[in-house]
């Protein structure tokens, strides 16, 4: 039987490419970390790694296929916004936003992704989430069925739930490249797991 072929250095150059790829998509920033990336290669090839070098040729494309099936494609990356944009996302909701009460303008997906991303960090599920919306500590008042319709409403609870995070000391103000619509302190990401 011969000696299974070494992993390319074309092949190694994909594999890490497309891996990172997967991991700046993921919600989870452990995926990020190399222990998560060789624990996944080991499910995927069926043995333990400790390098993507030590795959072989035909695992590595084994792998690279999961990769390109199961990573969700890569998004484009948002424009940045302009400052009347910018502003918006910062004020709209606030006492001193006053000047967007005139035009609301409806939640972006953008600004919807934000606040799952927040209480996922609480450790909440969407019903956790709902059940908090509806109580009385909700920032959009009092309804029997609150929805997040505006920018202002959106940033009155993406507020709320920073303002839980901070007091529960899982918020960290580490700069990174803030994301379309975030500030730098807001762009950083807090491992929940390791903090709870």
């Amino acid at each position: 039987m011969s000696e299974p072929q070494p992993i390319t250095a074309r092949q190694l150059k994909r594999l890490q490419t497309l891996y990172s790829q997967f991991a700046a998509a993921s919600a989870d920033p452990r995926t990020r970390t190399r222990e998560e990336r060789l624990l996944w290669a080991s499910l995927v090839v069926g043995r333990k790694m400790e390098s993507f070098s030590e795959l072989s040729s035909a695992e590595a494309n084994t792998a690279i296929a999961r990769l390109q099936k199961d990573a969700p494609q890569a998004k484009a990356r948002p424009k940045p916004m302009d400052r009347e944009q910018a502003e918006r996302h910062a004020k709209d909701g606030r006492w001193d936003g006053e000047r967007f009460r005139q035009a609301p303008q409806m939640a972006s997906a953008f600004d919807l992704e934000n606040i799952e991303r927040y209480y996922h960090r609480l450790g909440w599920d969407r019903d956790a989430f709902d059940r908090w919306l509806r109580s009385p500590r909700s920032p959009l008042g009092h309804h029997s069925q609150p929805q997040i319709r505006t920018v202002a409403q959106a940033n009155r609870v993406r507020w709320a739930l920073k303002k839980m995070l901070q007091t529960r000391g899982l918020w960290t103000a580490a700069p990174s490249q803030p994301a379309r619509g975030e500030s730098c302190f807001e762009a950083c990401e807090t491992n929940v797991m390791s903090a709870g």
